[in-house]
């Protein structure tokens, strides 16, 4: 779909007076002067971007009816603020408070972006981009295998990234930058956890990490968890392919093989027979055609999805994954719906997109139980396909914290003025019982369970994992060595992470 921009109000329509002829007998009765012309006052190119902030926000705001009239006239609103961050912020405070919020409102997720170094007066950033991404693809936090010393430790790695490709994964110690060594602080360990004793020296080493992750070349060493090291360079990426699938594998076990699927996003899928279909596109379909076949084969009768550093995505990409794991269970069963405003439902281009959806039974599963691991970051798109499969299936969390980042709503792009990224929250989620009340976060059925970054992906001595294995099947895993993971003196440190993952938003396909 192709929004059209909005037509501003820039020229004057003519109307036509209809005075009275007044006749009178004094010859010296002056004829009346002319109403002088209004004078045009253009608008400045911010003004006109906050102008158009304020409409679209008018338009496809799922609050709209908390925001004045103002369409015929913006500047009597956009005037009072100095930018278009300004703008969007005074327009978010207008929608209603939401108690789980600490003062807050329900709109905490529109958003813009200038484009191209734009400054909508805080920092200019590039536009949000889903498929692709730029960097290095490592994400790092401090941990420390001894109690006295911590480094910084990866513990995630994006699909597809120059970290990826190299060989660099989750567990890795990063112990020299660019030939530099100096990447550890000393700490203090007890049975209560560990703290960094020189914050000034944190706060040193993470900053130059940050700076040498932005570089245009990166030379990284580090020493995996069997002792070895390894040392590589590479050259920053400007919009490498994203590989959401970061990880697929298979626990076997007599009569109860159990599936793993680590996704860190859900990227755009598109059908090779469908016009216009981008190449990423394709490739993450099929990608993910080929681990659900893989499943079907192995006949899985349950399936853990890793979900913890996963931020959303593409409302179809999450749907076709559940239509993948509700298989023959969900079948013609309604699966979404939609809350829009009364504008969108009124314009049938728009509302088009947002029917009901229903599964349509993409894989022939018949799963006992899904197991979800998540995080205080699993956000939006990833949120919704574990709502809308709970209805249906026997469904789990398995959560590091005490919930998900709660964001059961989406949005879809307006660029203002070539210049703007907008990203107003457009519609509300519903699962088939009507749920969607998660603004908060989904309650997760075991809560605080450790993200153990000192073991590989899919290992199962990996404590969120092996939780998951153990109710899933006992014989894959033991209890036993959940405990013996427990006692090794491996500990992260709170307050130590770095280049923190984005949130990839819920973007609804076009």
């Amino acid at each position: 779909m192709k929004l059209k921009t909005l037509i501003r109000a820039g020229k004057f329509v003519g109307i036509a007076l209809t005075g009275l002829v007044v006749v009178s007998c004094k010859k010296d009765n002056p004829k009346p002067e002319p109403e002088p012309e209004p004078v045009v006052t253009e608008r400045t190119e911010a003004q006109l971007i906050k102008d158009d902030i304020y409409k679209y926000y008018k338009l496809y705001s799922l609050w709209e009816t908390s925001i004045p009239d103002y369409k015929a006239d913006p500047s009597k609103f956009t005037d009072q603020y100095s930018s278009a961050d300004a703008v969007l912020a005074a327009l978010k405070r207008l929608t209603p408070a939401h108690a789980a919020y600490s003062g807050g409102v329900f709109d905490r997720f529109s958003y813009i972006v200038g484009l191209d170094g734009y400054n909508t007066a805080t920092a200019a950033t590039g536009r949000l981009k889903m498929d692709t991404n730029d960097g290095y693809g490592i994400y790092v936090q401090l941990g420390t295998d001894d109690g006295k010393k911590a480094f910084p430790i990866i513990y995630f790695v994006e699909g597809g990234s120059p970290a990826q490709k190299a060989g660099f994964k989750r567990s890795d110690f990063i112990t020299a930058v660019n030939g530099d060594a100096d990447y550890s602080v000393a700490v203090t360990c007890t049975d209560a956890g560990c703290t960094i004793n020189d914050a000034s020296a944190r706060d040193k080493m993470m900053n130059k990490l940050n700076a040498a992750l932005d570089a245009p070349t990166l030379t990284l060493q580090v020493k995996h968890q069997d002792g070895s090291t390894f040392s590589t360079l590479m050259s920053y990426a400007n919009g490498y392919t994203i590989n959401p699938i970061y990880k697929d594998t298979i626990y076997e076990s007599t009569g109860n093989n159990v599936g793993y699927l680590a996704l860190s996003s859900f990227e755009q899928i598109e059908d090779p027979a469908a016009s216009g279909s981008s190449s990423e596109g394709i490739a993450n379909k099929s990608a993910i055609d080929a681990v659900f076949t893989k499943f079907q084969d192995k006949q899985i009768k349950s399936l853990i999805v890793d979900l913890r550093y996963n931020g959303g995505g593409y409302v179809d990409a999450s749907a076709y994954i559940a239509d993948k794991i509700g298989g023959a269970t969900t079948k013609g069963k309604l699966m979404l719906t939609y809350e829009v405003n009364n504008y969108i439902k009124s314009t049938p281009s728009i509302n088009n997109m947002f029917q009901d959806t229903k599964f349509e039974g993409k894989s022939n599963l018949s799963l006992n139980k899904v197991y979800f691991l998540v995080s205080e970051s699993t956000a939006s798109a990833a949120e919704m396909l574990i709502n809308v499969l709970k209805p249906y299936m026997q469904v789990q969390i398995i959560a590091s914290g005490t919930r998900t980042y709660g964001k059961p709503v989406g949005f879809f792009e307006q660029v203002v003025q070539n210049k703007v990224s907008f990203w107003p929250v457009s519609f509300l989620l519903k699962n088939s019982a009507g749920f969607s009340d998660y603004w908060d976060g989904l309650v997760p059925d075991k809560r605080n369970i450790e993200d153990y970054v000192f073991a590989d992906v899919g290992n199962k001595k990996e404590t969120m994992l092996a939780t998951a294995l153990n109710d899933a099947a006992p014989g894959i895993t033991t209890k036993a060595s959940i405990n013996a993971v427990s006692r090794k003196g491996y500990r992260t440190l709170k307050g130590g992470e770095v280049n923190i993952r984005p949130d990839r938003g819920m973007i609804k396909k076009r």
